[in-house]
C-alpha cells in the first residue's frame, strides 16, 4: 500500500463524516425553521435552495487558502438562536405575503401598513436564509477539500453512501419523535470531530443547550409538525366554565382539537355556550338521521368525526389520518375517546392513497374532514399535505367506493371565497351533477359542507328542512374558478401562474445567488462547469417531479417521501458504481434511455396508468417505469463527474444548476406538474449538446475548452 493510498484510507472517515452531516444538517434545519418561523413551512424549499447555494458555494471554494469552515460552529449557533427565539421575540407570523389570499392558516394579523410589513418580513426571511447559506458554504468548502482527495467517483460513491445514512438517521430521529436538542446534539458531535479548538467546542455545546432549554418540555415533535395541546373551555354569560377538551396547536396556531360534543354533555350547555360550538362534524346527520352504518373519515384528525359518526349509529367507521401523533393524542385525550370504540378502525395513512385501494369500498357516507395541511409533503416542491385530496380525480375515486345510495361530504373552511368555490368545481365535476351546500351551525360562519354522490340527489334534499335553512347554492358555483386536478393540484393559488408574492423572494433569492456565485468564481479563477450545472437542473426538475408522482400514487406520507429520496441516492450510488467498474460506457445509451423515459411519462403521464389489475404489483411497475429517466440521469452524471478535472468544482456548479432547478420548479404552478418533464428535456438537452459538441472543464477562467467526446 504506497503513501496516497494509506492517506485516503485516513481521509475516508472525514468524507464520510462531512457527507453525512450536510445532508442531515440539511433536513433538520429544513425541519425547525417551518415549525418555528411559519412562513417556511409553506416555503420549505427556500432553505433547501439556500443549503444548495452554500453548499455549492463552498465546494467551488475548496481550494482557496481562506478557510470558512472554522466559522461552522459560530453560524450553527447563530442560526439556533434565531430559530428559538422566534416566539419570545414574535417572529413566528413574519409573512411577505397575503396569508388570507394563499390560505396559509394561523394567527395572523393584517397590518396598517402592508406594503412596509411585507418588507420587513421579506428583510427577515433574507437575513435567515443568508445565515444558511453561510453556514452551508464552510460544509461545503470541507466537502470539496475531501472530495479532491479521491478519484472523482471514489469520492462521489462515498458521498452518496453516507449522505444516504444521513437522510436514514434523520428518518429515525422524527420516527422517534425527538426535538430539536437531540437533532443539533447528532450535528454538533459530527462536527466536533472536526473542530476541536476550546472556542468551537463551546459554540457547538451552547447550540445544543439552546433548544433544550428554550423550547418547552411539554412540545411533542410529530414527524410532521410541533405540537401543543393545551386544555380548553367555553365560558358562559353567566361565567360558568365548560371542560370541552383539549386545542391542539399544529406549529403553533391551533387549528385542531378533541372536544366532548356528546348529547348529555351538551344538553348541560345553557344556549349562549351551545352557540360557540363547532357543528360542521353533526351535519351530515342532521340531515340524514341515522341511516349511515359504514362510515369513512379522510383526515380523521383527533377523532372528532370519528366521534360524530359513532354518536349517530355508525357500526363500522374508518378514519384515515396521516399523521401518527396526531391520532395518538386523540386516542388518549379525547373526552369522548372514539377510537377506543371497537366500531372504529384507524388506518395511519394519506387519504388519497387510501381512497385508491379498491378493497375500501362500500361506504355509506365518506366525510372530508378539515385536511387543510400547515406545510408542503417534501422540501423539492411547492405542493402542501393535501393538495392531492381536493383534486377532481380524487373526489371521482370517492364517489366510486360509495354504495348505490352513498354521500361524500366534504368540510371546508376558507377565507376567500374563490377557495371555496373552486373544492365546488372540483366536486361538481366529479359528481356530474350540481353538489348541494350547506352552512354548518354554531361558531365559524366560514365552514360549509358540501354534499354529493347519489344518495344526496339535489331534488331529493330540496324539502328536507336543514338544507331548506342552511342553504348555501348562491355562495358558489359560478364555474369561473378553474378546479384542481392531480396536474395542477394548486388548491390555493387563484389562478394558474407564479403569485407576484412568490416573484419577490425567488428575485431576491437568486440575485443574491447570482452575487455569491459571482465572488466564488472570482476567487477561483475557474470557467463555469455548464454540464454539472445544467445537469443540476434537469436532475433536480426529473427528482421535484418523481417524488410529486410517488406522493399521488402511494401517498404524501413522510415515509413515502423518505423511501423515494432514499432510492434515488441508491439509483446514484449503483450508476456511479457501475460506471467506476466500467459496466456502461455508451454515453449515447444513456441520452436515449433519458429523452425516452421523460418524453413517455409527458406523453402517458404514467403515474395515472393502470397497467395490471393487481394494484400493488401495478404501483410496483409504475414506480420502475417512472425511475427509468432518473436511473439514466445518474449515469450520464457519473460519466461527467469521471472525467472532471477538480471534483469539488464539478459538484459545486451540480449544487448551483440543483438550485436553479428548484426554482424552475414553481413554473408547474402555471403549466402543471407534467411540464416538469419538458423542463427537464430542455435542460438534458444542453448538456446533450454541450458534450457532443467536446465541452471540456477548463482549469482557469479561460472561457469554454474542449475536448470530451460523446461515446
Amino acid at each position: 500500500m504506497d503513501s496516497l493510498q494509506r492517506l485516503r484510507l485516513r481521509v475516508v472517515p472525514s468524507l464520510a463524516l462531512i457527507s453525512f452531516v450536510s445532508i442531515f444538517l440539511e433536513l433538520v434545519v429544513i425541519r425547525w425553521l417551518s415549525a418555528e418561523v411559519r412562513i417556511f413551512a409553506y416555503f420549505k424549499n427556500f432553505p433547501l435552495l439556500a443549503a444548495f447555494l452554500g453548499l455549492g458555494t463552498g465546494c467551488v471554494l475548496a481550494r482557496n487558502k481562506r478557510d470558512y469552515f472554522r466559522a461552522v460552529p459560530l453560524l450553527l449557533l447563530c442560526l439556533t438562536l434565531v430559530i428559538v427565539l422566534a416566539e419570545p421575540i414574535g417572529y413566528t407570523h413574519i409573512s411577505f405575503l397575503d396569508p388570507f389570499e394563499l390560505y396559509i392558516l394561523g394567527e395572523w394579523t393584517r397590518s396598517t401598513h402592508p406594503v412596509f410589513q411585507s418588507l420587513a418580513a421579506l428583510a427577515g426571511v433574507m437575513v435567515i436564509l443568508c445565515l444558511v447559506i453561510a453556514m452551508f458554504v464552510g460544509i461545503g468548502q470541507k466537502l470539496g477539500q475531501l472530495l479532491d482527495e479521491f478519484p472523482p467517483l471514489t469520492g462521489y460513491s462515498l458521498n452518496i453512501a453516507f449522505s444516504l445514512c444521513g437522510g436514514l438517521v434523520y428518518a429515525a430521529v422524527c420516527w422517534r419523535r425527538t426535538g430539536p436538542g437531540t437533532w443539533i446534539l447528532i450535528v454538533a458531535l459530527v462536527l466536533g470531530y472536526f473542530l476541536r479548538r476550546p472556542v468551537q467546542v463551546a459554540m457547538l455545546c451552547a447550540a445544543v443547550l439552546l433548544p433544550v432549554f428554550l423550547v418547552p418540555k411539554s412540545v411533542i415533535w410529530s414527524p410532521y409538525y410541533r405540537i401543543d395541546v393545551e386544555p380548553l373551555s367555553l365560558v358562559s354569560n353567566k361565567g360558568q366554565v365548560f371542560p370541552l377538551g383539549v386545542n391542539v396547536a399544529v406549529n403553533h396556531d391551533s387549528i385542531a382539537g378533541a372536544y366532548n360534543h356528546s348529547e348529555a354533555f351538551v344538553g348541560t350547555m345553557p344556549p349562549d355556550v351551545r352557540e360557540q360550538l363547532l357543528d360542521y362534524y353533526n351535519v351530515p346527520y342532521r340531515i340524514f338521521g341515522r341511516r349511515f352504518h359504514k362510515v369513512l373519515v379522510l383526515g380523521a384528525g383527533p377523532g372528532n368525526d370519528v366521534a360524530a359518526a359513532l354518536r349517530h349509529g355508525a357500526s363500522s367507521v374508518d378514519g384515515v389520518e396521516i399523521d401518527p401523533t396526531i391520532f395518538e393524542i386523540g386516542r388518549r385525550l379525547h373526552p369522548e375517546r372514539p377510537y377506543d370504540s371497537p366500531n372504529a378502525q384507524v388506518y395511519v395513512d394519506d387519504a388519497r392513497a387510501f381512497l385508491r385501494n379498491p378493497s375500501h369500498n362500500g361506504y355509506d357516507l365518506i366525510v372530508f374532514g378539515a385536511l387543510d395541511s400547515h406545510t408542503v409533503f417534501t422540501s423539492m416542491s411547492s405542493l402542501r399535505l393535501d393538495n392531492y385530496v381536493y383534486t377532481v380525480e380524487c373526489f371521482r375515486e370517492a364517489l366510486a367506493r360509495l354504495n348505490p345510495d352513498g354521500v361524500i361530504a366534504v368540510t371546508f373552511y376558507f377565507y376567500k371565497d374563490w377557495q371555496l368555490e373552486r373544492v365546488f368545481n372540483a366536486v361538481w365535476k366529479a359528481n356530474g351533477t350540481r353538489p348541494v351546500m350547506v352552512r354548518s351551525l354554531g361558531a365559524l360562519s366560514n365552514n360549509f359542507v358540501i354534499l354529493a354522490g347519489p344518495g344526496a340527489a339535489p331534488n331529493s334534499l330540496r324539502h328536507n328542512s336543514y338544507v331548506t335553512s342552511q342553504n348555501a347554492d348562491g355562495v358558489a358555483g359560478s364555474g369561473k374558478v378553474e378546479p384542481t386536478t392531480d396536474d395542477w393540484p394548486f388548491l390555493y393559488l387563484r389562478k394558474r401562474g407564479l403569485p407576484l408574492e412568490y416573484i419577490s423572494p425567488l428575485l431576491l433569492l437568486l440575485t443574491i445567488s447570482f452575487i455569491v456565485v459571482r465572488r466564488a468564481t472570482r476567487l477561483t479563477a475557474r470557467a463555469v462547469h455548464l454540464p454539472m450545472f445544467f445537469m443540476g437542473v434537469g436532475f433536480m426538475l426529473i427528482e421535484t417531479k418523481l417524488i410529486a408522482q410517488m406522493g399521488l400514487l402511494t401517498g404524501t406520507t413522510w415515509v413515502v417521501n423518505t423511501l423515494v429520496i432514499s432510492a434515488v441516492l441508491v439509483m446514484i450510488l449503483l450508476a456511479t458504481i457501475a460506471t467506476a467498474k466500467g459496466w456502461i460506457r455508451s454515453m449515447r445509451l444513456a441520452f436515449a434511455g433519458l429523452f425516452l423515459g421523460l418524453l413517455t411519462d409527458w406523453v402517458l403521464r404514467m403515474n395515472t396508468l393502470t397497467l395490471v389489475q393487481n394494484s400493488t404489483f401495478n404501483v410496483v411497475l409504475i414506480t420502475l417505469a417512472l425511475a427509468v429517466p432518473v436511473l439514466f440521469a445518474a449515469v450520464l452524471y457519473a460519466r461527467l463527474f469521471q472525467e472532471s478535472a477538480s471534483p469539488s468544482h464539478a459538484l459545486g456548479w451540480n449544487l448551483f444548476g440543483g438550485m436553479v432547478g428548484g426554482v424552475l420548479e414553481y413554473a408547474s404552478t402555471a403549466l402543471g406538474m407534467n411540464s416538469l418533464n419538458l423542463l427537464g428535456l430542455v435542460a438534458y438537452g444542453i448538456v446533450a449538446m454541450l458534450v457532443y459538441r467536446g465541452y471540456r472543464e477548463a482549469p482557469r477562467r479561460q472561457g469554454i475548452s474542449l475536448g470530451i467526446a460523446a461515446r
